[in-house]
């Protein structure tokens, strides 16, 4: 099916919808997946946290998702 042929179709599949919930979240639906052209501005502080995560995971300075749970399971002990 073409892109054309696709676009027909949701329309004519959206003309038969009497449900104003669902127009509404479909409306939803199609602002946000058209939105990509925002730009996400980073303070100099997430920039700075970004690189510094960058460098960690570079030096494998970080705890994979079993080391951590093996030592949340520790904490969570002591308590």
């Amino acid at each position: 099916m073409t892109t054309n042929e696709l676009k027909h179709k949701v329309i004519d599949k959206i003309n038969k919808i009497e449900d104003d919930c669902l127009l509404k979240d479909l409306i939803k639906l199609i602002e946000d997946s058209t939105d990509d052209n925002e730009i996400y501005r980073l303070s100099d502080n997430h920039k700075k946290a970004i690189n510094t995560a960058i460098d960690q995971i570079e030096k494998g300075d970080y705890l994979t998702t079993e080391q951590s749970n093996t030592y949340s399971k520790r904490l969570n002990q002591d308590i």
